[in-house]
């Protein structure tokens, strides 16, 4: 098959679509999760728990010490907050309440004077009014939670004069494979995934976009004091409407979350990729 002859960003679109279905209503986008600060708080916490793969993402990115750096989906400051200590500037653009909360509030702790901060979705941001760019890279960590992705990708390539990165999954992941034992059960439906990296591949093909790409394995570990507290943070992925459908929920993750030195864990596996691009070669 042609690849031109396939509309990726529609197959991109209508997989997103199907994944934000639960029980024939949307679940919303994934901004609305980390919205809650509590969510963004664990993030933060899981995330610092894994500073060597920060650490090895940094060093991969082509930084220098007077790059200007766009950072999409920054979460609390993941990656901007450590970027910030070795270019000259970063903006975090992210839509979750939560997380900008949050990372406004890791900026000041840590006395950071180089990061600039947009709370918006990616989707509804204006390039030139809403952004300082041109930017040397543009980054987007597993934050590409947008229906029209060829708009998106198009508004990157708009922002950068240099390179842009993209981190995204490939094959399933560990939410997922929760997410595919609970659907049948929760919702009377088989569970939809979203689109991976196959399709993002063929999409910037179909562009005239020919990146670089890495995969890579990434453990995954999520710790909760209480059973309770888990109950809490699932309830928050998932659209709960019956006490049948949280009764479904808690027995699951009983069955399923390892207990550990007083904590409630669950562990998972999956695999990603870096996908990158350098804007003058395709221009």
């Amino acid at each position: 098959m042609n690849n031109n002859s396939v509309d990726w960003n529609m197959v991109w679109t209508e997989m997103m679509q199907a994944n934000q279905k639960a029980d024939h209503q949307e679940r919303g986008d994934c901004a609305k999760l980390w919205d809650s600060r509590e969510n963004a708080e664990r993030f933060w916490k899981r995330s610092q728990k894994n500073k060597g793969r920060i650490e090895k993402t940094l060093k991969e990115l082509p930084i220098k010490k007077g790059s200007r750096v766009l950072d999409i989906g920054s979460g609390p400051g993941s990656l901007a907050i450590p970027l910030s200590e070795k270019v000259a500037h970063v903006t975090a653009v992210e839509p979750g309440k939560g997380m900008m909360e949050l990372l406004q509030e890791n900026i000041s702790k840590y006395g950071i004077n180089n990061i600039s901060c947009v709370n918006k979705r990616w989707e509804d941001l204006n390039v030139e009014d809403d952004l300082e760019g041109p930017y040397d890279i543009v980054i987007a960590s597993f934050s590409l939670g947008m229906p029209d992705i060829r708009n998106a990708i198009e508004k990157m390539q708009s922002a950068s004069s240099g390179h842009v990165c993209l981190y995204w999954f490939a094959g399933e992941t560990p939410w997922e494979a929760h997410s595919y034992n609970l659907w049948p059960a929760m919702y009377g439906m088989e569970y939809s995934p979203g689109p991976k990296c196959d399709v993002l591949y063929n999409l910037l093909y179909s562009m005239g976009i020919f990146p670089d790409m890495h995969v890579f394995p990434l453990e995954f570990t999520n710790d909760f004091g209480s059973m309770d507290e888990a109950i809490d943070y699932f309830r928050s992925r998932y659209t709960i409407d019956t006490e049948q459908q949280e009764m479904i929920l808690r027995n699951y993750l009983e069955e399923t979350l390892e207990q550990q030195d007083g904590q409630f864990v669950d562990h998972g596996h999956s695999t990603r990729v870096k996908i990158w691009w350098e804007k003058e070669v395709i221009d």
